[in-house]
């Protein structure tokens, strides 16, 4: 019995994955001029995907397709080059036409080197990265990051999975082509409506974020835990610090100071000075952003001293409805 393949045609089993962001932010510093500047890193996390629903994706059942149509067949739909060039830009017709040139068969997968793919197209590997975001965006493409998990997960090329038809602009996606083109473009349909033979849908709207979402629910998410030193976690969370305090507002500061003012005169000057001293505070939206030095700290705030806090924030601002408290990382 033939052994199973997988989507690269080989027999190591491979992982898929795509990348997105996990709502952290990472403190960062970086040299500008001279000048050490901190800043905040969004940090991502890797959502894994079993290969059978990698395999069972089809992006061709998305919105309306073009229909055969002879004499307007080249090696990819003319309807590329007349309409949807203007949205996906030269560069983005070019890189599709090289991605789908290794779909060949029913195959609507590949996994081209994009370096050699930069090369062919005369640029940047970024500008190749640029273009696959904007084909993802409407829909051509979808990448997959690989590892190989029987060579220690090791990086591979990323695969692509790839829509073969070509999909009717939406009204909307008309509506910004410019008048030359929208003109043009109405003049095909009507020729179309009375030479095909399929019922054609002629606004094919289609929302891929609510395709993105469904798919992120299939994944599996893994995010890789950080090994720090403790100088490093020290440096890390004074950046982190440094940076929320630049966020607080004249106004966050004054009501904080006398939420502290108050409870230094309620609990014992030890009490005050291990659970309160070092703390700040941030209004988000009504609800007050409470930070503390250490996770200790947080603990006993959320268990010993939450009632007295939103009691004594009442008397000051009645527009606080809830406080969260947290430890800066």
């Amino acid at each position: 019995m033939s052994e199973k393949k997988n989507l690269k045609d080989g027999s190591a089993k491979l992982r898929y994955y795509r990348e997105k962001l996990s709502g952290n932010r990472i403190p960062k510093t970086r040299i500008v001029r001279g000048k050490e500047q901190s800043y905040f890193e969004e940090e991502l996390e890797r959502l894994y995907f079993d290969e059978e629903v990698v395999r069972n994706i089809s992006l061709d059942k998305y919105s309306q397709n073009i229909p055969y149509v002879d004499g307007h067949l080249t090696i990819i739909n003319n309807y590329m080059f007349d309409y949807w060039g203007y949205l996906l830009g030269a560069e983005g017709i070019a890189l599709y036409a090289h991605l789908k040139r290794y779909c060949y068969g029913e195959k609507d997968y590949c996994w081209p080197n994009l370096e050699l793919i930069s090369h062919k197209m005369k640029m940047s590997r970024n500008t190749v990265k640029k273009y696959l975001n904007v084909l993802e965006s409407y829909g051509f493409v979808i990448t997959f990051n690989v590892q190989n998990a029987d060579n220690n997960n090791t990086n591979e090329s990323p695969l692509f999975k790839m829509r073969k038809k070509v999909p009717l602009l939406s009204q909307e996606q008309c509506a910004q082509l410019p008048k030359i083109l929208q003109d043009d473009h109405d003049k095909y349909l009507r020729k179309l409506m009375t030479t095909s033979e399929q019922q054609l849908e002629l606004d094919p709207s289609v929302n891929y974020d609510e395709f993105f979402i469904s798919l992120e629910q299939k994944g599996t998410v893994y995010l890789k835990p950080k090994q720090m030193s403790l100088f490093e976690a020290e440096k890390q969370s004074g950046i982190s610090r440094r940076l929320l305090q630049e966020e607080q507002t004249k106004e966050d500061q004054a009501r904080w100071t006398s939420v502290l003012d108050q409870i230094s005169k309620i609990v014992s000057r030890p009490s005050y000075d291990n659970w309160f001293k070092g703390t700040f505070a941030i209004n988000q939206s009504g609800t007050l952003i409470i930070y503390t030095p250490h996770n200790l700290v947080t603990e006993w705030l959320e268990t010993r001293y939450q009632p007295l806090i939103m009691e004594v924030l009442s008397t000051i601002d009645n527009q606080i409805q809830e406080i969260k408290i947290k430890t800066v990382l």
